[in-house]
Order: C-alpha cells, then sequence, then structure tokens
C-alpha cells in the first residue's frame, strides 16, 4: 500500500494517579469537607510519617463534570484513621504525581498558576507558590528531583518557556525560553514539523501497514461504562459513525451502538499518554480492539479552553461530529498526511492531525475527503464495479479487444467486445484487477493497412464484467483498436487495446 506506515496501540485500562487523571460525574458537594491544597495544615508542623499515621488514597485526581458534561472542578479524597480529606480546585485545576506520597495540584486563573505540592501520606502541604503566567504538565517524570512545566502568556497562549522547579523546596531553578510549538495546536495526537509543512498536490492519504478490516464488516460500539457521553453529545457521535459508511464510496466497516460490546466511545478526561495534548484519540489492535476518546467540554489546554459546538455554538468551538467522524477514520485505517510528510488542502481530508476550528476550513466537513476516499477503496474495495474511483488517486487501467471472427465475406457482421479492468498492481490494493463497469470505451477504425486517420464508433456498455461491445459489417479489412479516455470524475488512467485485425475475403462462384 503504497509505503503506508502503521502505528500499533495496546490495549489501554484505566489509568491511576501516577498516570493521569480519571473521571467522575459528581455533580453537586463533595462527600466530605472539601478545602482548597493550600489550606493544607503545613508539613512542618506535622509529626513524622508513622505506621497509624499514613492516610490512603480514597478516590484518585478527579475531573468532575456536572450533568451536562461540563467541567466544573477537580478533586482527590484522602483518607486517614476514617476520616477524610477531600483536595478540590475549579475547572483549570491539575495533578501531577511526583514520587511515592507526593503529588503536585496546580490552579491556573486567568494570569497565574498556583502550585501546591502535597504529602499524601501526612495529609499536609509541603511547600505552596504562585507563577505569572499558565503552567502546563510537559511530563510527570521528575528529572534529579527536578519538576519541569510549560509556561505560556495568559493572555496571547502563547509558548513562553519551560520552567524547572524542585520538587522538594519548590524553588525555581530555571526558565528555558522558546517558541509555541505542538501544545499550543489543538490536535489528536502528537505532531511532528511536517505537519506544519507546505501543503502538497492531492494524494491519498496514509494508511496503517497493518491495513483494514474484513470489508463491509459492522464494528459495534458502545459508551464506556462510568464515560458515557452526555446526551448533548450522542447525536453527533451517532452521526459521524454514519457519515463512515455514508462518505467513504468504498467496503469499508460500518459503526453501530450494540451494548455489551467491548469496543468503546469515552468522554473522558484520561486519555492514553500518546496522545497526552490531544481533544479526541482513536486505538485500535487489529483485529481485536479498538476504542476513542474524546475530552469533555471545558477542558483547559495551552491553547485555549475546548469548547464542543454541540454544547456551546460559536467561533473557536470544534465540531464533535467532524471529529470523531476523523477517529473512525484512524480506526478503519486511514494515518495523517503529516505522518509521511505533507499536507492536504482541507477540502481533500478529514485527516489533518491539526483539527480545525470553527470557522477555519473544514472545521464542519460531515463526509470522507476525496484522498480518504482514494485509499479507503484501495484498502476494502469498492461496493460494485460501477463505482467511481477517487479523482484523489491515479489508477492504471488494461483494455483488451477481441472479434467474434477473424476472417468474414463482404458485408458479414463482427462482434467486437472490449473489456475493461483496473492494471493487477500491488500498489492498487483491493482495487486490482477490477473490471471497470459503465464507463465511456470508444472504437478507433481504419481500413487495414493504411494510413488513414482512424475514425470512431460507440461501443455500449454491456451490464458486467466490464465488457463494452459494437457491431461491424466490413466490407475491406479493417483494423480495430479500443480507447479508454481517461475521465474527469475520477481516478482511473486512460488505455488503449492492442490492434485487432478483421480480413474480409473474396466470395467464391
Amino acid at each position: 500500500m503504497k509505503g503506508h506506515k502503521h502505528v500499533s496501540f495496546p490495549r489501554l485500562a484505566t489509568m491511576a494517579l501516577s498516570a493521569g487523571v480519571s473521571l467522575a460525574l459528581l455533580p453537586g458537594p463533595g462527600p466530605a469537607a472539601a478545602g482548597e491544597p493550600g489550606l493544607l495544615p503545613d508539613c512542618a508542623d506535622q509529626p513524622p510519617a508513622g505506621t497509624n499515621l499514613e492516610a490512603d488514597l480514597a478516590s484518585p485526581w478527579q475531573a468532575v463534570l456536572d450533568d451536562e458534561g461540563v467541567v466544573r472542578e477537580h478533586r482527590m479524597t484522602l483518607r486517614r484513621d476514617g476520616s477524610d480529606t477531600v483536595l478540590r480546585t475549579g475547572e483549570r485545576g491539575f495533578a501531577i504525581a511526583t514520587t511515592p506520597g507526593r503529588v503536585l495540584i496546580g490552579e491556573r486563573s486567568e494570569s497565574a498558576t498556583s502550585l501546591t505540592m502535597v504529602d499524601t501520606v501526612r495529609v499536609c502541604r509541603l511547600w505552596q507558590r504562585h507563577l505569572d503566567g499558565l503552567a502546563y504538565d510537559i511530563t510527570s517524570a521528575q528529572e534529579s528531583g527536578r519538576l519541569r512545566l510549560a509556561v505560556h502568556d495568559p493572555h496571547t497562549r502563547d509558548y513562553q518557556g519551560e520552567l524547572l522547579i524542585d520538587a522538594e523546596l519548590g524553588s525555581t531553578e530555571a526558565l528555558i525560553d522558546g517558541q509555541c510549538s505542538t501544545t499550543c495546536q489543538p490536535n489528536d495526537g502528537e505532531l511532528t514539523p511536517a505537519a506544519l509543512g507546505p501543503i502538497v498536490a492531492a494524494r491519498p492519504v496514509p494508511a496503517f501497514a497493518a491495513g483494514g478490516w474484513a470489508g463491509n464488516t459492522v464494528l459495534g460500539y458502545a459508551w464506556q461504562a462510568g464515560a458515557a457521553p452526555p446526551r448533548w453529545a450522542r447525536s453527533p457521535i451517532s452521526a459521524a459513525a454514519r457519515d463512515v459508511s455514508d462518505t467513504s464510496l468504498a467496503r469499508s466497516p460500518r459503526f453501530a451502538y450494540r451494548d455489551g460490546v467491548d469496543d468503546t466511545i469515552r468522554y473522558t478526561p484520561t486519555f492514553p499518554d500518546f496522545c497526552r495534548y490531544g481533544i479526541a484519540c482513536a486505538s485500535r489492535s487489529m483485529p481485536s480492539f479498538w476504542s476513542v476518546w474524546l475530552r469533555p467540554h471545558g477542558t483547559d489546554f495551552p491553547w485555549g479552553t475546548l469548547r464542543w459546538c454541540q454544547r456551546e455554538s460559536g467561533e473557536g468551538c470544534f465540531d464533535m461530529r467532524r471529529v470523531v467522524l476523523h477517529e473512525l477514520g484512524h480506526v478503519i485505517g486511514l494515518n495523517h498526511p503529516s505522518s509521511e510528510g505533507f499536507r492536504l488542502q482541507a477540502r481533500e481530508t478529514v485527516m489533518h492531525a491539526i483539527t480545525p476550528a470553527r470557522p477555519r476550513a473544514g472545521s464542519s466537513r460531515h463526509a470522507f475527503g476525496r484522498c480518504d476516499i482514494a485509499t479507503l477503496q484501495e484498502l476494502y474495495d469498492v461496493p460494485t464495479n460501477s463505482t467511481p474511483i477517487s479523482t484523489c488517486n491515479d489508477v492504471a487501467t488494461r483494455l483488451s479487444l477481441q472479434a467474434s471472427a477473424s476472417r468474414v465475406f463482404s458485408g458479414e457482421p463482427v462482434t467486437l467486445v472490449a473489456t475493461l479492468r483496473i492494471a493487477d498492481r500491488d500498489a492498487f490494493g483491493r482495487l486490482a484487477g477490477n473490471v471497470a463497469n459503465d464507463r465511456t470505451v470508444t472504437l478507433k477504425q481504419r481500413a487495414g493497412g493504411s494510413s488513414d486517420a482512424w475514425t470512431d464508433a460507440a461501443m455500449t456498455a454491456l451490464s458486467s464484467g466490464g465488457r463494452y461491445e459494437v457491431e461491424v459489417a466490413p466490407d475491406v479489412t479493417m483494423e480495430y483498436r479500443a480507447v479508454f479516455p481517461s475521465p474527469r470524475d475520477e481516478g482511473l488512467a486512460s488505455s488503449s487495446s492492442a490492434i485487432v485485425s478483421v480480413t474480409v475475403e473474396e466470395a467464391t462462384g
């Protein structure tokens, strides 16, 4: 398949505190007295941790959604001696697990970030400080006792640099200046510099090397338990599932909701590591598993706050239907053009690594682009041999011509039959060798052995087999050739047959 690459992702369980956050649909007050992390007692005033003083993590760091699926706050619960302490931040809170028994809890305001290092064993505050600017986690891993945060301008969201903080003391060690890069772009995964490169001429999008599922298969999906999309999100998700089969022009899989299946669509802030900055992501492990993740409305990013258009319309929102179509494109085998170092126009594909927000071009597209269709047709074949081949492709054809007789008497009828096929080449995937019905094939004819100009005769398309025929009644020896001109409305290359001669014999008395 034209050098396509494949990325295989393992099946992922729900991540614990050390890997990020989890989801809770918990409108209303918390289960116990809650407080800001900065109001915890200072650890310097607490006794050393002992056997009877160790706290349990009653619930991990959670994004708390209201009944409309909007991020309203974040919280975690620590339990010691049967008493719960709930640490709570607002909509723009985050947590970074550092070493065992330590977690950094932060909260971004409009112009600054507050940081509190919490001892989760003694339930106390190690240190607290405030930063000018908006800070975001780059990696949860410590670097020789230092935490690494990305700092962004609070007004433009431009990247200002990386901040290194001593994990035990909270002191700033360095600010590394830089420019806005991948973390400043709304996308569905990690970006490479190629994703921001120049746009090239239309070409089929890359496909994963593992290929596709069985043709015309039905891929059932369910809502992930504990992370089901809110009601306003289910309609665009279901519409995107229909868009896959309605717009692929291929025998690609169909998606249908099925209770109890293992393949799920999740509305959750808990994302796999390969998509830590994505607003949505997909994973598949061929041929047994796939999943899609969607971030909740209100999730804060370095580039801004995520708003789904179906929940809150207006400039800068993201069309969930379009985003889910993109993710399901990944599930059935489509990769980002940037994975092979090129970009395409918005009208050509929905598989851009950088997700467009309204009103940018392509932000509300609910159909595969022609360069998506080109790859899907190669992966899965076309529904019928009359289905147009995507104009984003350049598929070679092969045309043959046969005569019902090679020698006839003058005026005797001869049937000429042309057969049109797609060339049998590996590069064309499942299209290779297909017959091509219902196209236009022309018969060229001239007197045998002459240098006369060819004259044209129309050939009639038969119902199947890629066959086209015409009946002639030559009165002199003739040469015939079938020609298939490349159509403007599909990606088939022109071809012509070999010359076929029909000799006219003189009648004998």
